[in-house]
């Protein structure tokens, strides 16, 4: 088993769920608690030890492409007081020409990977917690070696992503053995008062393997998505899951920004509400 140093960020998607909010503006620069989406995701690496962050962006996002320049991200993380003495990672862009899907972008990535384990954080998901969400999926990694997922219990009438549903067993308390991944349906995840499930929150640690998958799952012509070749992992390798402590968010459509936004707005300084 190798450390995990590494992750993918992809940045190069056309935000088609916030469009009307968007218009030209890149989605990860939205504000959240008055910092940018995508800071969350870059504090959370940092936070977790990470080494080497790989950002896959396109030429139209020059605003993103400014924000992630070295010195502006470390005069993003020294300008707050508890973090100005951990290291920054080394970050470097991966271009993506044409967003041509998800799984398009993790796959541009594949050489700069090489044969090393590596963490895909979407910048649209958002933890509020004492401990970062991928902080708290390695210490199940170096336990167990195997792929591993973040999962958030959502309830009653939240507005979630359509997708990543799981079906599988406990293997101890926190932790799910994954059998099962659910794929995309169209319109927003709304569930009745008094039902629960599990959800694949986007942050997974996992091994060079899966660019195979990726390839197996493409599909000529059509856009190639990640979700497919998710499944697939979940299908025929032990997967487990574990259950985030804290607050998530899916920032990636209206009604999860807003609620994000409504939520942040109420934490001090250090946090907490």
């Amino acid at each position: 088993m190798k450390k995990l140093t590494k992750a993918i960020i992809p940045a190069a998607g056309l935000g088609t769920r916030m469009q009307f909010l968007t218009k030209d503006h890149p989605k990860e620069m939205f504000p959240i608690g008055g910092r940018p989406m995508i800071s969350y995701a870059i504090r959370e690496a940092v936070l977790s030890g990470l080494e080497e962050l790989y950002i896959v962006i396109t030429e139209r996002k020059g605003a993103l492409r400014d924000y992630l320049e070295p010195e502006a991200l470390q005069r993003f993380m020294h300008s707050e007081e508890h973090y100005e003495d951990i290291p920054l990672p080394r970050l470097t862009f991966v271009d993506q020409p044409i967003p041509a899907g998800s799984g398009d972008a993790i796959y541009h990535a594949r050489g700069v990977i090489e044969e090393e384990p590596f963490a895909l954080m979407m910048p649209d998901f958002i933890l509020f917690g004492d401990t970062p969400a991928l902080g708290q999926l390695i210490p199940l990694y170096e336990r167990y070696g195997c792929d591993i997922v973040g999962l958030i219990s959502v309830q009653g009438r939240e507005g979630f992503g359509n997708v990543g549903i799981v079906q599988g067993h406990d293997k101890e308390p926190g932790v799910v053995a994954i059998r099962s991944l659910s794929g995309k349906v169209s319109g927003p995840l709304i569930l009745k008062e008094d039902e629960q499930i599990l959800k694949a929150a986007p942050r997974w640690i996992l091994g060079p393997h899966f660019f195979e998958y990726l390839e197996r799952t493409r599909v000529p012509q059509d856009e190639w998505d990640d979700t497919p070749a998710l499944q697939m992992l979940c299908a025929e390798r032990e997967v487990l899951g574990k259950i985030l402590e804290g607050k998530g968010f899916d920032v990636g459509n209206p009604a999860g920004y807003q609620a994000a936004g409504a939520f942040a707005a109420q934490l001090d300084a250090d946090g907490k509400r």
